[in-house]
């Protein structure tokens, strides 16, 4: 996030020209003032706010006329089918494959050998992405947490025909539209370790160890398509398929159509 400040001065005479060095040099205090304090603030060049939700809390109804509520992950179809590494009933993920995989593109916490990675429902119009390692297999020792909230969740129209098969994946005819936003993010490194992942993973912020901190961020619109089964998903419990945008509404399922089941 950088800000560009542009002057444009019309010097007349002597006295136009001392003036104009005295505003500059105004700007120049200023703008090192600024940096300062960004460089002090915990959130860097975003705005501090009170508060960016990962608790699980409330519901978002009518997608697919089914209730999204609870918290779902990626992951915790493998320890729904015993797989070794995946806690079924904390979504804790210690499996070596996973844990490398998961690092590959941002790294990972000095000592990291836990994670939780999972989307939880915050209220009726809000969801939140939560990622956080561990020192120990059990993910009861936290190194770091960072929570992306997604506010502004609004359900539109419901959509048939889609395509049932992709690859060997089979999913459902019916979904529904979504759109959302992504307004803000929270983060606390527990120890040094945690601190220095979160400046990497977050260019500009300065977590403060063992405080947890939430900031402002603003985006364009995302969009989704959204099915809900609170039946069974695939034969592995209740979940969601989820199809996502940056740029325009998705119209059907594709290779890279999520696959989520809800925790019990």
């Amino acid at each position: 996030m950088k800000n560009l400040l542009f002057w444009m001065v019309l010097i007349v005479g002597i006295v136009a020209l001392i003036g104009s060095c005295s505003k500059k040099e105004e700007s120049t205090t200023d703008a090192a003032a600024d940096a300062t304090t960004a460089a002090s603030s915990p959130c860097g060049n975003y705005t501090a706010v009170s508060s960016c939700s990962g608790t699980p809390s409330g519901s978002i109804t009518g997608i697919d006329n089914q209730t999204l509520t609870g918290v779902f992950s990626t992951f915790h179809v493998f320890g729904i089918q015993g797989v070794s590494g995946f806690d079924n009933a904390t979504d804790c993920v210690s499996n070596s494959d996973i844990i490398t995989s998961m690092s590959g593109n941002t790294g990972k916490p000095t000592g990291a050998v836990g994670l939780i990675f999972n989307y939880a429902v915050t209220s009726s119009s809000t969801f939140a992405q939560r990622y956080k390692w561990y020192s120990d297999t059990s993910c009861s020792t936290e190194i770091a947490q960072v929570i992306y909230g997604h506010t502004d969740v609004a359900v539109g129209d419901n959509v048939t025909g889609r395509t049932t098969s992709v690859g060997s994946n089979t999913y459902s005819s019916t979904a529904t539209k979504v759109t959302y936003n992504f307004s803000c993010f929270g983060f606390k490194g527990s120890n040094a370790a945690g601190v220095t992942w979160i400046k990497t993973l977050l260019e500009g912020v300065n977590p403060v160890v063992g405080t947890s901190h939430t900031c402002s961020n603003t985006s364009s619109p995302k969009f989704a398509l959204m099915h809900v089964d609170n039946t069974s998903l695939g034969g592995y419990g209740t979940g969601l398929f989820w199809e996502t945008s940056s740029s325009a509404q998705p119209t059907d399922w594709s290779s890279s159509t999520d696959t989520l089941t809800f925790l019990p």
